[in-house]
């Protein structure tokens, strides 16, 4: 491992020194995302203002086979931004410029630093919208939303981030600066090279700019919770959602385990007398063919015909947030009070009530101990996996059944045909289990293509691939 006052140096003609920083207490905190399963090695950090900056970086570690760990706003839950193994962490927190908002294309120019709050924000000032959204809003950037091609609770309706990106800036393993696409939204010139980029989670490159769509915000929101008795009501109000709702927006499942300790922990009001083993948060957009009235309707005829046991419909603003702090606390209330491990998995949309009851018979049958917690985007078949360690064991102990857990849990995604990663990425804790997903000739495929990007292979390494 080459030291951080001997790989300093190499930098100090590209940025000022109180931007390559080589102390503990910075390494630590740029060195890894929210996973915290692995070693935090780096051999120092560096903090770009420009895609120059980001270019000549890249072109002296090329230079000396320097590895690079790319660095946003560390929010994902793979590793996928954790440096184990003296790597040069290059953050893009200083890159935080929205370029333009443009009203006629409706597309914003910023830098892969924006936070997605913050890119919000700026559309909502040119009364524009962008309708990517997940919990960790104010922290998560671009760039990396983008490496790893996040979706969030409005998938639905506006699709992952991939159909919301028109351009990018790259800067590629060599240290060459890509242009790809520009502000074109039809541009059938040979190969896309645009989406290699989105979802290659930093091995390809680092994305440095980005133009995005954004669209007219909603002129109003309803969301609706419902209490169902079991798993396979969940696809018959799906489906009775998609006929008669629109501008469905969201469509949001919670076990009840998940949905219970958001309302105990965070002492938030359950709207029901009752508890049932499943919840649906339904979000539906107001125009002038989805009125309130028309949306009440709809639930109404839900309840009837059994599909669903009980339902609050939103009747403010504030009623609405609170319905959606139900959904959006959840991951982080897991995470303060209980040591947890983590999966982010997709099946299709058809299969999930029946993967549901094979997963948690399988994991009973194996770990009957643990506790699981399951919620996610039912509209995409996004679910996130949570297994909560239990009190009387000890940490170790836990991360060594969780890894046996997740052959376990990747062999019942298998037999649905689904993905060991949805949206958070590969990175390094899922990387022995690409074979689950991925075939050995589309596997070999992405390792030529890196090759091609990245010859020395300085690009997040061991990360996706071994």
């Amino acid at each position: 491992m080459t030291s951080s006052s001997t790989l300093a140096p190499l930098f100090a003609s590209i940025l000022p020194a109180e931007r390559i920083l080589t102390d503990e207490q910075s390494r630590q905190f740029y060195g890894r995302d929210w996973l915290k399963d692995f070693p935090v090695a780096p051999a120092l950090i560096l903090l770009p203002e420009s895609t120059a900056h980001v270019q000549a970086i890249v072109q002296q570690c090329h230079a000396h086979s320097i590895a690079i760990v790319p660095s946003g706003g560390r929010t994902g839950l793979s590793g996928g931004a954790t440096a184990t193994n003296g790597e040069v962490v290059v953050s893009l927190e200083r890159m935080r410029s929205v370029l333009e908002v443009n009203r006629t294309s409706r597309t914003v120019h910023c830098q892969a630093g924006v936070t997605l709050e913050q890119l919000q924000l700026a559309a909502a000032a040119h009364e524009l919208y962008f309708p990517i959204d997940f919990s960790s809003r104010g922290s998560a950037q671009l760039g990396g939303n983008i490496a790893t091609n996040a979706g969030g609770i409005r998938v639905i309706k506006y699709g992952n981030i991939r159909d919301s990106v028109v351009g990018l800036t790259v800067v590629t393993g060599t240290g060459e600066i890509l242009e790809l696409n520009g502000s074109l939204f039809k541009n059938n010139s040979g190969y896309d090279l645009r989406n290699l980029f989105i979802g290659s989670e930093g091995t390809l490159g680092i994305i440095t700019e980005a133009i995005a769509k954004l669209t007219s915000p909603p002129k109003g929101l309803v969301r609706i919770l419902c209490g169902v008795s079991d798993f396979d009501a969940i696809l018959g109000l799906l489906t009775l959602c998609r006929d008669s709702l629109p501008n469905l927006s969201a469509f949001e499942f919670m076990e009840r385990l998940p949905y219970s300790e958001v309302v105990r922990h965070r002492r938030l009001r359950d709207p029901f007398s009752q508890g049932y083993p499943a919840y649906v948060l339904v979000e539906s957009e107001l125009h002038s063919n989805n009125t309130e009235d028309h949306i009440t309707a709809v639930f109404a005829q839900a309840y009837e015909q059994g599909i669903i046991q009980d339902v609050v419909v939103s009747e403010s603003s504030a009623q609405a947030q609170e319905l959606m702090n139900l959904r959006d606390f959840i991951s982080e209330t897991l995470s303060q009070h209980y040591t947890i491990h983590k999966n982010d998995i997709s099946v299709p949309v058809q299969s999930i009530p029946a993967f549901l009851s094979d997963l948690h018979t399988t994991i009973r049958e194996a770990y009957p101990t643990y506790r699981v917690a399951v919620f996610g985007h039912v509209g995409d078949g996004n679910l996130h996996v949570n297994v909560l360690k239990p009190a009387d064991m000890q940490d170790t102990e836990f991360w060594n059944n969780c890894h046996s857990a997740d052959t376990i849990v990747f062999n019942v995604v298998k037999r649905y045909r689904g993905s060991i990663s949805a949206e958070h990425g590969v990175g390094l804790l899922k990387r022995d289990f690409l074979h689950f997903t991925r075939s050995p000739a589309e596997i070999e495929i992405m390792r030529g293509i890196k090759a091609v990007l990245d010859p020395k292979g300085i690009m997040n390494p061991g990360k996706i691939f071994a």
